[in-house]
């Protein structure tokens, strides 16, 4: 009998302990849910805050865009308003040539002043270099050729000037570039044909 109430008492510990561990499995369990439930809403609240601060970026990029286009555009009619200066005194050139033959050049050339100096204002700088050094940098040599009075490497003549812009090239000047004296340039014309 001993043994029977001691295997009742053996199972029933069994059967007790069995309990508990269910007991603290299902309490585990309801704390894992517990803890999934509430990291599923702070990711459920990071990707809501996530899509707010994309669309609040997309938005403020078309805004920026839009006011840089806005910026592009009134330069733009700020510097077509300028021009349009320059047409008027054409415009006012071509009608005192009319009645003054002689003033067409003077019209002519507060013409070209206007808009040489609205080109200095925009920061455009002029590049003629008559009797200059050449400077393959800035000028475009299309020939050489003899003088007696410039020594060689010097600019003789400028065909079309050249244009920078704040500090960069936009179009080199194209020159005639003096080769030395012409005594020079036979005497070695003759070494070379010696040699």
């Amino acid at each position: 009998m001993e043994k029977k109430e001691e295997k009742k008492k053996t199972e029933a510990k069994s059967v007790k302990e069995a309990e508990t561990k269910k007991h603290k499995k299902k309490e585990k369990n309801e704390s894992l849910e517990k803890q999934l439930k509430q990291t599923q809403e702070k990711l459920q609240e990071i990707n809501d805050k996530y899509l707010r601060l994309y669309a609040d970026f997309d938005n403020y990029q078309k805004r920026v865009a839009k006011e840089i286009e806005d910026v592009r555009e009134a330069t733009k009619r700020s510097l077509i308003n300028e021009f349009l200066v320059i047409l008027d005194n054409m415009e006012k050139a071509i009608l005192i040539s009319k009645e003054h033959k002689d003033s067409i050049i003077e019209g002519i050339e507060l013409t070209m002043k206007s808009f040489k100096d609205l080109l200095r204002k925009h920061g455009v700088e002029e590049i003629d270099p008559q009797k200059e050094q050449f400077n393959p940098d800035l000028h475009d040599a299309l020939m050489m050729q003899p003088s007696d009075e410039m020594p060689k490497d010097t600019v003789l003549q400028t065909l079309q000037k050249g244009y920078m812009y704040k500090n960069k090239l936009i179009r080199p000047a194209k020159v005639i570039v003096s080769s030395g004296n012409n005594a020079n340039n036979e005497n070695t014309n003759n070494k070379k044909e010696e040699q």
